[in-house]
């Protein structure tokens, strides 16, 4: 409860309820300051006991601070963005380091490299996504420069995060955009950064690597032994960065 942000005193409360006539059952705060200390708990305290003004609060924050990008809060219809109903949970922001490296990169568009996935799980509350961008460094080492929380993951919202930071930064005229295998990031990417842009589209290697075991699974009617084989195979085609060895690998791999 406390890495959830529960306000102490409602942990006080829950704790009591529930601990019968144990050392629990006299809890006080200074308790709760003290396994803080104990365990090194990185503690974020709920803005306010209801949720929606709590996230309400933060999106004013990073309003103040210039880091939002974009906020809609459930029941709510925006004039401007019709097309996202009013059930939808949207919030996108940019913090500010975030901002300063995402400039940085921007500077060499010519080997500018972006990323785009989604998240499930990410709180206690079930039906939230975070879907991150993200761009290359210098270091070939991916780095986070905006995140989009939101309660459904479609080409309209991705969209509207995606003008927000073209709004913010300009155009982002990057050389390759990876993804996983669904075209809803690459369409909306388009529709906000292509253009007469020419982009080279990849697609991540987890997501490649999933779909080869789920196809190998459900379309190969041999042993168990025979499809590790497969997949053995597959994985050294996409492990393959020589063109003219991938192409004599891909000749056995069909005459198999």
């Amino acid at each position: 409860m406390i890495m959830q942000g529960i306000e102490h005193h409602k942990i006080l409360e829950r704790v009591r309820e529930t601990s019968g006539r144990n050392r629990t059952s006299i809890l006080e705060k200074k308790d709760i300051e003290n396994i803080i200390a104990a365990y090194g708990l990185s503690v974020y305290q709920s803005r306010h006991s209801d949720n929606s003004t709590s996230v309400r609060l933060i999106a004013q924050d990073m309003k103040d601070a210039g880091e939002l990008l974009y906020f809609k809060d459930q029941g709510e219809l925006d004039p401007q963005n019709t097309e996202i109903p009013s059930e939808e949970f949207v919030l996108a922001f940019m913090k500010e380091g975030q901002q300063l490296m995402f400039s940085e990169q921007l500077k060499n568009t010519e080997k500018l490299q972006v990323c785009m996935d989604s998240t499930h799980c990410i709180s206690q509350y079930t039906g939230f996504q975070l879907t991150t961008l993200m761009t290359i460094t210098d270091l070939h080492q991916g780095f986070p420069v905006a995140f989009l929380i939101s309660s459904t993951v479609n080409t309209e919202i991705v969209k509207v995060f995606l003008d927000k930071i073209k709004d913010r930064m300009g155009v982002v005229q990057a050389q390759v955009f990876m993804s996983d295998d669904d075209p809803l990031f690459r369409n909306a990417w388009y529709a906000t950064m292509g253009g007469d842009i020419t982009v080279k589209y990849l697609n991540c290697s987890w997501h490649t690597d999933r779909a080869f075991r789920k196809s190998i699974s459900s379309k190969i009617s041999v042993s168990f032994i025979e499809k590790a084989t497969v997949y053995q195979m597959l994985r050294a085609l996409m492990d393959e960065e020589e063109e003219d060895k991938f192409h004599k690998q891909c000749e056995g791999f069909l005459g198999y």
